[in-house]
This record gives C-alpha cells, structure tokens and sequence, in this order.
C-alpha cells in the first residue's frame, strides 16, 4: 500500500496513542495483532523485524523482570523464603509493559518504509517549520543509528573472543552495563558529524527554501486521516466504559 507519509505518521500516532491508554494485557495483545496486521499490509518482513529486535530481548527481559519483582500487590506464585519474586500483579503489569514496547516498536517500523526527505517535504507542505521537521526526520533515522551501534560493538565483543550465549547471566549484565556506554559514544559521534555536515551545507542559511518533489495526498490518504483519529477515539472510549 503506497500512502503519503502524513498519513502513516497519523497512523502511527494514533496506535501509540492506544499503546499508553491501555493497561490490560489482553487490550495490548489485541492492539499489537493489529499492529502486526497493519506491518503485513505495508509488506514488511516480519522476520527481518524479529531478526533487528534480537539484541533488544534482553532488555525487554529485564523490565519484563524489573515489573514482576517489585509491583506489590495480587497473589505470591514465586518466593525464596520471606522474599517476594513474582506476583499475580507484577506478572500482569511486566506482561504489558513488554506488550507496550512491542506496539511503539511495530508501530514504528512502520515509518521506515518512506523516504526520510518525503517525511520533511510532507511536514513543510502542512506548515510546519522546516527546523521542526528536520528534526522530526532525525529523530526517525536515528531509530537505526542505536541499532546499528549495538551490533558493531556486539561484534567487536564477539571478535575479541567473548561469546555471549557462554556468559552467565551475572556477568552478562555487568558485561551489557559496559557495552552501553560504546553504542551512546557512537551515536552521538555521529550526531556530531551531522551537525559538521549540516553547517557546511549552509542549513538555515535563507529564510525560504525549495523543493524538487511535491507530495499529493489520494483519496485513501484523505480517507485513513480522517478514519483513523474516529476510530482511535471510539476504541479510546470503548475501553474507558469497559473498564467503569
């Protein structure tokens, strides 16, 4: 399906938007299957999306963990003496907010699948200051940028003689505690040579600027901006009732 790129950003908005409303975990699951189902329509390759989320499952394991330790409340089903260690509460709560990360991540594999330039031409056309869509446009290809800085350090780990699959887990925390630092280092160096890139070019240099491509929205564009806010709405208000 070939769409404007403001119209994929108001889809986007609108599922995150339902991402932080709900709190259930059946509500998440329901909104991540369609999520899931908007990704199959755009022609994403859900494995490749798998493949790009591997390095991130340890970490979702942590808040996974993070939310079931320390959430009081509900019934005890795990225990080392007087030590709580999950909880009917905790596991609900550390359920959804996996589920959570999983619908903004989703979501936002979405906005890969046009052109960064189209998403700063689309925001311009709708008046919006050029700065502000830059960096709305930065903020979107910089998703990549950790990604990729994770796995060259990963890599380097790895080439050093360190298998990760071999490390216990205590270590293996103390182990990605270190690694953090290299990947922001990285990102931010690269920051840096945007910005080097961006001064040289002249940005901001005239007040006016011009564009070779000029976006059109369809009637299915037209159409989904308008659906897609209602719907949110009515579901939005459909969960509150449920809930009252």
């Amino acid at each position: 399906m070939r769409l404007d790129p403001r119209t994929k950003l108001i889809m986007v908005l609108c599922v995150t938007t339902l991402a932080v409303i709900y709190n259930t975990a059946e509500a998440l699951l329901l909104l991540l299957a369609a999520t899931i189902g908007l990704l199959l329509l755009f022609g994403i390759d859900l494995k490749q999306v798998i493949i790009g989320l591997k390095p991130y499952f340890f970490l979702l394991l942590v808040l996974f963990w993070a939310q079931c330790i320390f959430t009081p409340g509900g019934e005890v089903l795990l225990a080392i003496g007087p030590v709580r260690l999950l909880g009917t509460r905790g596991l609900l709560l550390g359920t959804s907010v996996v589920l959570r990360l999983l619908v903004v991540i989703a979501a936002a594999v979405i906005l890969t699948t046009s052109n960064s330039r189209d998403f700063i031409t689309g925001l311009v056309q709708w008046k919006v200051p050029y700065e502000i869509a830059f960096m709305v446009s930065v903020t979107i290809s910089f998703l990549p940028v950790f990604r990729d800085e994770l796995v060259n350090v990963v890599t380097a780990v790895q080439l050093r003689g360190v298998e990760l699959k071999q490390v216990p887990w205590g270590k293996k925390i103390y182990l990605f505690r270190h690694l953090f630092f290299p990947v922001v280092y990285g990102a931010i160096l690269k920051a840096q040579q945007l910005s080097v890139a961006m001064e040289a070019r002249g940005f901001r240099a005239y007040p006016r600027r011009t564009y070779l491509r000029q976006l059109y929205l369809t009637r299915w564009d037209y159409g989904l901006m308008l659906a897609c806010p209602g719907l949110t709405l009515l579901m939005i208000g459909l969960y509150k009732a449920n809930l009252g």
